[in-house]
């Protein structure tokens, strides 16, 4: 390639770069780990550090907000089960909680998931204590006060005092009307005000700290939606907490007619009320303040064994308005787990409180969209400009005189979003990254130092 020629492609990839990282539209969803991810945790005094549910006794952790990983072995990895609810705890943030499907009972490490030992089980019973869907709950005003809800063998709750360490049941959802729990959720500003969601499409809540429960209308007047429903997920308003959110799943084809959807309340969760895509089967949803609105976001689910009929596999959507309109992502670069699984089930999103970053935790592994612009708008630091870059023996040096950070996460990214390398660099800038391994091209360095975020571009030559 001639010297004119490289200069032109060079010009043609950072403008694609430029507008794939600051245009004020973009959605960039790229993939953290190519691994099975049930559920995916933010530690609360530390967001660079996360917790994915695998399987087979799995919990992957992250301490670079998911550059690089270790897995955690909660037991013998010679069993089938599946890490679907787990929570780290604000009293203590070494203290993290798991529990699943086909994963009996729930597990507790004091140490950040070195060690770990088992908090909950029916040993009376030798039955089955399933936690299916963020079924694991602490308090958020009320830190080591903790609630579990039981999925199979019977409706129980329990709750925990000292911070997951024992646990009381303390009250059972009538089981004349659901055999199965999935969520559990506490509403913000109330520490009383409990919900479950359950198969049948059902909403139980609790007006007395999870004593006793009572179905709420779901849609309409209705108290449930079909035999089949479930309700997976059940989230609250940060901007507003007499709003929520809850999403409905499909499992039969036979029942997809009036089933599914978005359902919200506007009354603290005594009514509910489907708002969009009936029919349609989901399972994740989460919300958070944007603009002064609700913006929400949604993935579906169906069952590996179902056709394509039931319309849910790989879908993902974000409202920007509280639900009025939605706009579907198709950017999400679905690739295959660990088990050779493709089938896009979404079972998290998570909007991590401090940034502009949002998790996907699927069955083909855990993505993320960044938003540095919008980060950039709302904060008016760390903007592009304010950092410049110097190449030199294999070693790229990043230097910025507004950057005022002594803590700084650092990504080198490819055009197509990968993460080449990254990690963290303590002190002030300048920051001095060896590329002497990476290949020629055009590459966004991406830093994050908690309230500052800024990217830049880099060109590497062949050497």
């Amino acid at each position: 390639m001639k010297g004119h020629d490289v200069r032109v492609a060079f010009a043609v990839a950072v403008a694609m770069l430029l507008t794939m990282a600051h245009s004020a539209d973009a959605q960039r969803w790229r993939v953290l780990t190519p691994q099975l991810s049930h559920t995916v945790v933010i530690n609360p005094r530390d967001p660079a550090k996360l917790y994915v549910g695998n399987w087979a006794n799995q919990l992957l952790r992250s301490d670079d907000r998911g550059v690089t990983w270790r897995t955690l072995e909660l037991g013998s990895t010679n069993v089938i089960n599946y890490v679907t609810s787990t929570a780290v705890t604000q009293a203590d943030t070494g203290v993290i909680l798991t529990g699943g499907f086909w994963f009996d009972g729930i597990r507790r490490s004091s140490d950040g998931g070195e060690t770990w030992q088992r908090a909950l089980a029916d040993t009376l019973n030798n039955a089955r204590m399933w936690f299916i869907s963020e079924a694991i709950i602490e308090d958020p005003s009320r830190p080591g006060l903790l609630y579990a809800a039981r999925g199979v063998t019977n409706t129980g709750i329990w709750r925990s005092l000292d911070n997951g360490i024992t646990w009381d049941s303390i009250s059972a959802v009538p089981p004349q009307f659901t055999g199965r729990l999935c969520t559990i959720a506490v509403r913000p500003d109330s520490t009383n005000i409990l919900f479950v969601g359950a198969t049948g499409g059902q909403i139980f809540r609790s007006d007395d700290s999870g004593r006793s429960w009572r179905r709420v209308p779901v849609v309409g007047s209705a108290l449930s939606i079909k035999s089949d429903s479930e309700i997976p997920k059940i989230v609250f308003s940060p901007r507003d907490p007499s709003v929520g959110y809850a999403v409905v799943t499909i499992i039969l084809e036979q029942n997809i007619s009036g089933n599914g959807g978005v359902l919200k309340t506007t009354d603290g969760g005594e009514t509910w009320d489907r708002i969009a895509f009936a029919d349609t089967s989901l399972w994740a949803v989460d919300v958070r303040q944007r603009n002064g609105q609700d913006e929400i976001f949604v993935g579906g689910f169906r069952l590996p064994n179902t056709q394509p009929i039931i319309k849910g596999d790989g879908l993902v959507f974000r409202s920007g308005d509280g639900g009025s309109t939605w706009q579907q992502m198709l950017d999400v670069p679905w690739g295959t787990n660990e088990l050779d699984d493709t089938i896009r089930n979404v079972w998290v999103i998570r909007c991590d409180p401090t940034s502009d970053r949002v998790y996907l935790a699927t069955t083909p592994g855990l993505y993320v969209l960044d938003e540095e612009t919008s980060v950039n708008e709302e904060t008016g630091k760390g903007s592009a400009s304010t950092l410049a870059t110097e190449v030199r023996d294999g070693l790229i040096e990043v230097t910025s005189p507004t950057w005022t950070s002594n803590s700084t996460q650092w990504s080198l990214v490819d055009l197509r979003g990968n993460v080449v390398c990254g990690g963290r660099h303590d002190g002030p800038l300048p920051l001095r990254i060896n590329a002497s391994m990476v290949a020629a091209g055009v590459y966004a360095i991406e830093l994050n130092g908690g309230t500052q975020r800024a990217s830049t571009l880099v060109g590497l030559t062949a050497r």
